[in-house]
């Protein structure tokens, strides 16, 4: 969706919603398709129950739109895709698979309801994809204090070491890339500086990037044969992209990360060097990194490991600098 939808109108499909089935009949000699309606109310829970929607993601401009419903007791995020992350319908479905993959490591939201017809009515019969998630009750890693976030580092780099040893399979996780190699990095850099160079407003920093790309991409040719090295050796390992601090919530059950919209395979130091990005302003940062990269090690041995981090952790500052000069373009 490209704005988020008003909280009206969510009210009236949860307590009225439409699916539609395809049923194939011959018309005039020819397979035709005739759309019947189903009515299918999401967990049984939105007929006489009374209930409350409210939005938890209030930016105009976002990567999905998600509001918190109350009822019966019971709280779930209602998440859709946002703009930022184009329109591909695919998207929710894709997320909802992996949260239910991964619900047995208890790593993220259990996922509790999806549908491809949110929004669907009987004039409008494909709608948006959506589904009902689990609210998580906690506290964001980054709204604790500096003394209170250096006691959690230590439980942090196990959460991560656990995360990455959740086993990879292909045929029932649907990974959008791989992080096998720096290449596809590369790619999204050039990608990135075409859009930057063609806007009027962003095309003085563009050119800036322009002239720094070479030494940066000869830089990620110089890491690629330890990354390939290692993971010839240790294996590849499942990778959560959005591993950034103000995506995990400390719960009364442990860590979760939430917005499960990308997972790869590959890197063993993706998602603790994504994490460690993320507090790299910090002035404990030199120490805390040392420290969760020996704790990791404890949990979960990957050869050259620290070495393979530093490099990550190069590849994202780069990455993430063309990142925040691309998406201005993006909102646009």
């Amino acid at each position: 969706m490209k704005t988020p939808p008003e909280i009206r109108d969510i009210k009236k499909w949860l307590v009225n919603p439409h699916t539609y089935r395809a049923i194939a009949r011959m018309c005039n000699g020819k397979n035709c398709l005739i759309g019947v309606g189903v009515k299918k109310n999401p967990l049984g829970l939105f007929g006489k129950n009374k209930f409350s929607v409210k939005n938890i993601d209030p930016k105009p401009w976002s990567g999905h739109f998600n509001y918190l419903i109350k009822v019966g007791g019971k709280k779930f995020v209602l998440r859709l895709k946002g703009p930022e992350w184009g329109e591909p319908t695919k998207g929710i479905l894709d997320e909802y698979k992996t949260l239910k993959y991964v619900e047995k490591y208890k790593v993220g939201p259990k996922a509790f309801y999806l549908t491809k017809n949110f929004f669907s009515s009987p004039r409008q019969r494909r709608g948006e994809p959506a589904m009902l998630e689990e609210y998580l009750e906690g506290k964001i890693f980054t709204k604790f204090s500096v003394r209170k976030q250096e006691k959690l580092f230590g439980q942090i780099a196990k959460f991560i070491a656990r995360l990455n040893k959740i086993t990879v399979n292909k045929k029932l996780v649907p990974f959008q890339e791989a992080m096998m190699s720096y290449a596809k990095n590369k790619k999204a850099w050039r990608r990135r500086l075409k859009d930057i160079l063609k806007n009027k407003k962003t095309r003085k920093e563009g050119l800036k990037i322009k002239n720094i790309l070479p030494k940066a991409e000869r830089m990620l040719d110089g890491f690629e044969p330890r990354l390939k090295r290692v993971i010839k050796k240790h294996g590849p390992v499942f990778i959560f992209e959005s591993a950034h601090a103000g995506h995990l919530l400390k719960t009364k059950n442990g860590f979760r990360f939430f917005n499960w919209e990308q997972v790869s395979f590959g890197d063993p130091s993706y998602s603790l060097a994504v994490f460690l990005a993320s507090i790299q302003k910090k002035t404990y940062f030199e120490r805390v990194k040392e420290k969760m990269i020996k704790i990791y090690l404890k949990e979960n041995y990957v050869p050259e490991f620290k070495r393979l981090v530093e490099q990550r952790l190069k590849e994202r500052e780069v990455s993430n600098m063309i990142w925040r000069i691309w998406i201005k373009t993006q909102r646009e």
